[in-house]
Protein backbone atom coordinates (compact mmCIF):
# COMPACT_ATOMS: atom_id res chain seq x y z
CA UNK A 1 0.00 0.00 0.00
CA UNK A 2 1.65 3.37 -1.03
CA UNK A 3 2.18 6.29 1.80
CA UNK A 4 -0.22 8.97 1.44
CA UNK A 5 1.12 12.18 0.96
CA UNK A 6 -1.89 14.82 1.65
CA UNK A 7 -4.59 14.04 4.53
CA UNK A 8 -7.31 16.39 3.56
CA UNK A 9 -10.39 16.70 6.41
CA UNK A 10 -13.40 16.33 4.17
CA UNK A 11 -16.09 19.04 5.41
CA UNK A 12 -17.91 19.08 3.02
CA UNK A 13 -20.01 16.75 0.49
CA UNK A 14 -22.16 17.42 -2.72
CA UNK A 15 -24.87 15.00 -3.22
CA UNK A 16 -26.14 13.99 -6.11
CA UNK A 17 -29.84 13.00 -6.75
CA UNK A 18 -29.87 9.48 -6.91
CA UNK A 19 -30.37 5.79 -5.09
CA UNK A 20 -27.37 4.51 -6.61
CA UNK A 21 -24.73 4.50 -4.68
CA UNK A 22 -21.87 5.55 -7.19
CA UNK A 23 -23.85 8.21 -7.58
CA UNK A 24 -25.00 10.22 -4.22
CA UNK A 25 -21.36 11.78 -3.86
CA UNK A 26 -20.56 14.34 -6.54
CA UNK A 27 -17.82 15.96 -5.24
CA UNK A 28 -15.79 16.52 -1.52
CA UNK A 29 -14.48 20.01 -0.44
CA UNK A 30 -12.72 21.14 2.71
CA UNK A 31 -9.96 23.52 4.07
CA UNK A 32 -6.36 22.97 3.84
CA UNK A 33 -3.92 24.31 6.59
CA UNK A 34 -3.12 27.17 4.99
CA UNK A 35 -6.68 28.02 4.81
CA UNK A 36 -7.29 27.65 1.47
CA UNK A 37 -10.28 25.96 0.54
CA UNK A 38 -10.24 22.34 -1.75
CA UNK A 39 -13.19 20.69 -4.36
CA UNK A 40 -12.26 17.39 -6.00
CA UNK A 41 -14.70 15.64 -8.02
CA UNK A 42 -15.74 12.23 -6.96
CA UNK A 43 -13.86 10.43 -9.77
CA UNK A 44 -10.81 12.56 -9.10
CA UNK A 45 -11.03 11.54 -5.66
CA UNK A 46 -11.01 8.11 -5.94
CA UNK A 47 -8.38 8.66 -8.72
CA UNK A 48 -6.20 9.82 -6.02
CA UNK A 49 -6.75 7.37 -3.75
CA UNK A 50 -6.29 4.66 -6.09
CA UNK A 51 -3.09 6.12 -6.63
CA UNK A 52 -2.27 6.67 -2.91
CA UNK A 53 -1.57 10.29 -3.57
CA UNK A 54 -4.54 11.29 -0.83
CA UNK A 55 -6.06 10.33 1.48
CA UNK A 56 -9.37 11.89 2.71
CA UNK A 57 -10.91 11.94 6.42
CA UNK A 58 -14.59 12.43 7.54
CA UNK A 59 -16.10 12.21 11.37
CA UNK A 60 -18.09 9.28 11.54
CA UNK A 61 -19.75 9.45 15.24
CA UNK A 62 -16.38 11.05 16.48
CA UNK A 63 -14.29 8.85 15.34
CA UNK A 64 -12.12 10.06 12.27
CA UNK A 65 -12.04 7.34 9.23
CA UNK A 66 -10.66 7.58 5.51
CA UNK A 67 -12.77 7.47 2.80
CA UNK A 68 -12.92 4.36 0.82
CA UNK A 69 -13.25 3.02 -2.84
CA UNK A 70 -16.22 0.55 -2.88
CA UNK A 71 -17.98 -0.91 -6.08
CA UNK A 72 -21.15 -1.28 -7.46
CA UNK A 73 -22.17 -2.95 -10.37
CA UNK A 74 -19.02 -2.08 -12.00
CA UNK A 75 -19.08 1.59 -11.01
CA UNK A 76 -16.35 2.94 -8.52
CA UNK A 77 -17.96 5.49 -5.66
CA UNK A 78 -16.48 6.66 -2.41
CA UNK A 79 -17.65 5.87 1.04
CA UNK A 80 -17.50 6.37 4.36
CA UNK A 81 -16.89 3.14 6.60
CA UNK A 82 -19.12 2.69 9.44
CA UNK A 83 -17.57 3.79 12.79
CA UNK A 84 -15.92 1.14 15.07
CA UNK A 85 -18.42 0.37 17.72
CA UNK A 86 -17.41 1.24 21.65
Amino acid sequence: MAQAHRLRTVSTVNRAYSTDPHESIDAIGGVNPDHTRWRMTQDAAIAAIEAGTDRFLVDSGGVIVSLVVHTHKGQKYLKQPAAPAA
